[in-house]
């Protein structure tokens, strides 16, 4: 009798949960994961623009190593399959080529983790077959690009591919093309600024609604980001005086990382708050898309040092938008 009493006490110590208590316990876990999720996002998400400000700083670092082998220059111009507006085939010239080709780095393992985009738009239809290609390119040859490592979804600075117009009281707009611009950059013609203002690269714009834009992928269509900004897109005066080319337009360069509000204007569909850029001196620096939230690193006209010119919403002070070499507009 004495050992059935021991064994029953004991099996008595060992009962299991009741309903109740399963039920706290879930609560509880389930409290602790909503508190700790969000941080395991947030601290994720820094990760990978960690990671993104490093791609940058290898992508100016593999321009100046590029320099030193070409006479000063950081690259051979814009990488684009249109003629009117680069030097070369995709495999043959441009940035994404030129460090490729040279051994200074991979574009294609380069990529901003963060960014809604996974390839350039330089590579979707609507951009490969416009303005006198310089070669057909279908969707075997892109996959054939990305595989072998010509693929980004950075966007190049239009002083890096074009340096100055020509002329800066030409009427010309369309300064993407090559024969109206002094061509690529050189170290020497960066006269007018510290190269720690003048931008190399940046995360691209993108616009997750623009199908013109998507890149026809393996598996689909996959978003593309901005390939080269704008340049000069605006026209300025300086009081009474004639007017001339303005400043940079950085539309091209957008948001990428971290949460804000959903912008759903413009077809930037998503709600990416922050974008980094990395200048000539290889320094990198992040900005946030708050002043005019849009998705892009854009800006209007307005008054600053007696002109009126393009100024910006975000970048204003930071970032250099005059010309890089000819006398006039230099900040």
């Amino acid at each position: 009798m004495r050992c059935k009493a021991k064994t029953q006490l004991a099996n008595a110590g060992r009962r299991g949960f009741t309903l109740i208590e399963l039920l706290v316990v879930i609560a509880v876990i389930a409290l602790l994961v909503g508190i700790l999720l969000p941080s395991l996002v947030g601290a994720r998400e820094t990760a990978r623009m960690t990671k993104c400000t490093s791609n940058l700083r290898q992508l100016a670092i593999a321009a100046g190593s590029y320099s030193n082998e070409q006479k000063g220059y950081f690259s051979s111009g814009t990488w684009d399959n249109r003629s009117l507006r680069s030097w070369g085939a995709l495999d043959k010239a441009g940035w994404v080529a030129d460090y490729n080709n040279g051994g200074h780095c991979i574009p294609a393992q380069l990529m901003c983790p963060s960014s809604p985009a996974l390839s350039s738009k330089v590579l979707s239809p609507s951009v490969l077959a416009s303005e006198m290609p310089w070669e057909p390119v279908g969707n075997e040859r892109v996959a054939e690009l990305i595989n072998k490592g010509y693929n980004t979804n950075y966007c190049q600075s239009w002083y890096m591919a074009n340096t100055d117009p020509l002329s800066v009281t030409s009427q010309a707009r369309d300064l993407e093309r090559r024969s109206l611009t002094r061509g690529p950059l050189r170290d020497s013609m960066i006269r007018n600024a510290a190269t720690s203002t003048v931008p190399l690269f940046g995360d691209g714009a993108v616009k997750m609604g623009d199908l013109g834009e998507y890149v026809q992928g393996p598996e689909g269509p996959l978003p593309g980001a901005k390939g080269t900004s704008d340049g000069p897109s605006s026209f300025a005066r300086n009081g009474s005086g004639p007017s001339v080319i303005g400043r940079q337009n950085y539309e091209d360069f957008g948001a990428v990382h971290l949460k804000g509000s959903y912008i759903a204007s413009n077809a930037i569909n998503h709600n990416k708050f922050t974008g980094t850029f990395v200048f000539a001196d290889a320094s990198a620096k992040s900005f946030n898309d708050s002043a005019k939230r849009d998705g892009r690193f854009g800006g209007a006209m307005g008054e600053k040092n007696g002109w009126r010119i393009w100024l910006y919403d975000e970048l204003e002070g930071q970032v250099y938008g005059g010309y890089l070499s000819l006398p006039g507009v230099s900040f």
